[in-house]
C-alpha cells in the first residue's frame, strides 16, 4: 500500500473517529443540559402550583372573616337596638350567617383539617350569639331596653368566644400560610 494512501486512511479514520466522539459528547451534555432544563421547568411549575394555592387559602380565609366581620356587626346592631325590630334585623342576621356558611364550604376546601375547625368554632360561637340574642329578646317582648341591658353578662360572654374563637382561627390560618406550600 502507497505511504500516501495509508496516511490519507488514518487521517481519515482518525477524523471520523474524532467527530464521532464530539457528537457523542455534545449529545451527552445537551441532554444533561435538557434534563436540567427540564427539572427546573417541573420545579417552576411547582412552586407556582404551591403560590396559587397559597393565594386561593388567602383569599378563602380572608373572605371567611370578612363574612364573620360581618355578622358580628350584625349582631352589635342587634345587641343595641331599643326595642328590638324582629324582621330587618332577623334577615339581615339571616343573610350574615348564610355568607358566613358559604365562607366556611371554601375554608374547609382548602384545607387544612385544623384550620377548617377552627372555622367550624366560629361559625358555632356566631350561631350560639345569634340564638342566645334571640332567647333574650324572646323573653322580654315588651321591654324598651336593649338585649345588652336586659341580660348585662350574655354580651360580654359572646365577645370573649369572638375574640377566643376569631384569634384561633387567624392562629391556624397564619400558621397554614407559613407552613404549607
Amino acid at each position: 500500500m502507497n505511504d500516501t494512501v495509508a496516511v490519507a486512511l488514518i487521517t481519515s479514520l482518525s477524523t471520523l473517529s474524532a467527530a464521532g466522539l464530539a457528537g457523542s459528547v455534545a449529545a451527552w451534555t445537551t441532554r444533561r443540559q435538557l434534563s436540567h432544563q427540564a427539572r427546573l421547568a417541573r420545579e417552576e411549575r411547582a412552586e407556582q402550583r404551591a403560590t396559587a394555592f397559597r393565594q386561593l387559602r388567602r383569599e378563602a380565609y380572608e373572605r371567611f372573616l370578612s363574612q364573620a366581620d360581618a355578622a358580628y356587626r350584625v349582631l352589635d346592631e342587634g345587641w343595641f337596638a331599643r326595642p328590638f325590630a324582629e324582621s330587618p334585623r332577623w334577615e339581615a342576621g339571616f343573610a350574615a350567617r348564610r355568607a358566613l356558611d358559604e365562607a366556611y364550604v371554601r375554608v374547609r376546601l382548602v384545607g387544612p383539617e385544623d384550620v377548617a375547625e377552627q372555622g367550624a368554632r366560629v361559625v358555632r360561637g356566631i350561631g350560639e350569639e345569634f340564638r342566645s340574642h334571640a332567647r333574650i329578646v324572646a323573653a322580654h317582648p315588651q321591654a324598651a331596653d336593649c338585649a345588652a341591658e336586659l341580660d348585662p353578662s350574655a354580651r360580654p360572654q359572646a365577645l370573649r368566644v369572638r375574640f377566643t374563637t376569631s384569634g384561633d382561627f387567624v392562629a391556624a390560618a397564619r400558621h397554614a400560610l407559613e407552613g404549607e406550600p
